[in-house]
């Protein structure tokens, strides 16, 4: 793709066409930095703008801006992390959202705005698909107030075109009820029993381990912002090991249209590197009795796992190959309208932590915290240790989607998580002779 280095793109792709050239539509996220439009750095948040090409006019669309910290997350004054830039100006590393589904086509060369004036122009190409434009502005009163995500953290319910989310309002760990628009299961049961957070270690000895899990890991609001893309909630955990504090857990949860991302980031203080022994995190989700579905991984090889409640051989290989930091991918196909693709990103800089691959199909296994017996199954990482760094970041995302359709699994991950998306941004600065 064409894009700088400060860029992060998200695609999901929840209407594909399997049929010919592979389309694109509505549901794609765009994460732009404000490095990546030179024309608007230092330009006050409130003046700016995205608008498309429609009808022979510029019509504005939704987007959001977030500022953001130096530990790369969404900036809230309450999380003590430093605000990178300044107070209410796009600049570093700011972010700018934007949905693909709303892109329209290119505005004719001679075509202004009515009211102020335009600083770039995105375009963004799927493959085998014609371009689509955005265009950024500068001090055009038009908004467009439409809100791809209803996310109240009183009730801790989530509701979008695509799902509805019921998280406990005292821990956003702890998942209620998953539902999924076009699901053929049982209506009224959750697709996912939990999200499961784990933190174990050797307490001065290798042995015996202690593990912290949702309940000990209890995690405190302190920031939440919704916007018209995502929303943010910032939740702050003090890890305590056999009396002893060990560090604060800092995890962001973003809910978007159709997927949710946990990031996490600790500082490790040397106390912690001195006295826990062998540490492991793990996070992972929890499936509600979802058996006759598949499961694949970015290092099986072709292996598929078939959940019906007892690991078999080809699942006890699975494991044992594992993931890294550069193969993390894990697609599940529940075959009823259902499918999940999960993602573990960890920062180049903190790469090669060892990385185990969480993955239980046993109907009688009880991992607590749970609502309902088994493991049906429960997927996800397990980080082995720590980095030479005295900090971890990672990030775990989950795309939803109905079915992954024909392509090859390694073809579906590059799509729907951009890599395989072109992106242009251009000065119309430049373009109009400024």
């Amino acid at each position: 793709m064409l894009l700088r280095s400060s860029l992060l793109l998200l695609v999901l792709l929840p209407s594909l066409v399997f049929a010919g050239a592979l389309r694109v539509v509505d549901d794609a996220v765009l994460v732009f930095s404000a490095e990546d439009f030179p024309d608007a750095v230092g330009k006050n948040i409130q003046r700016l703008s995205v608008v498309r090409w429609q009808d022979d006019d510029f019509v504005p669309v939704p987007f959001q801006i977030d500022e953001m910290d130096r530990v790369s997350l969404v900036w809230f004054e309450q999380s003590g992390f430093e605000r990178l830039g300044s107070s209410g100006l796009f600049d570093q590393a700011d972010q700018l959202l934007l949905m693909a589904r709303d892109a329209g086509l290119a505005a004719p060369d001679t075509a202004r705005l009515s009211e102020g004036e335009l600083l770039s122009r995105i375009r963004i190409t799927p493959p085998g698909e014609d371009a689509r434009y955005f265009y950024l502005a500068k001090d055009n009163s038009q908004r467009n107030l439409d809100h791809y995500v209803s996310h109240d953290p009183l009730t801790g319910v989530t509701s979008t075109a695509h799902y509805v989310l019921t998280t406990d309002p005292s821990n956003e760990l702890n998942w209620q009820y998953l539902g999924y628009s076009g699901y053929r299961g049982r209506a009224d049961a959750s697709l996912i029993d939990t999200l499961k957070m784990r933190m174990s270690g050797g307490v001065l000895l290798r042995f015996p381990r202690v593990t912290l899990d949702n309940n000990n890991l209890k995690p405190t609001l302190i920031g939440f912002r919704i916007g018209q893309i995502r929303s943010v909630m910032h939740l702050e955990t003090r890890v305590v090991f056999a009396g002893l504090p060990m560090m604060t857990l800092h995890v962001q949860a973003h809910r978007y249209a159709n997927h949710y991302e946990a990031h996490t980031y600790a500082r490790i203080p040397g106390l912690y590197r001195s006295t826990l022994r062998n540490p492991q995190v793990s996070v992972s989700i929890d499936g509600n009795n979802l058996t006759g579905a598949t499961v694949r991984t970015a290092r099986g090889d072709g292996l598929i796992g078939h959940v019906d409640g007892r690991m078999d051989e080809d699942e006890r290989k699975l494991v044992k190959r594992g993931l890294s930091s550069d193969e993390s991918w894990i697609l599940f196909d529940s075959h009823k309208g259902f499918a999940l693709l999960t993602e573990l990103d960890v920062p180049i800089e903190l790469h090669g932590i060892p990385l185990e691959l969480v993955y239980q199909d046993d109907k009688n296994l009880n991992v607590k915290p749970e609502q309902y017996p088994g493991q049906l199954p429960n997927l996800g990482y397990a980080l082995n240790g720590w980095p030479e760094q005295d900090e971890m970041r990672f990030s775990v995302r989950m795309f939803f989607d109905r079915a992954f359709g024909s392509l090859p699994p390694e073809e579906y991950v590059s799509l729907r998580t951009g890599r395989a998306l072109a992106v242009q941004i251009e000065s119309m600065l430049v373009a109009d002779g400024l």
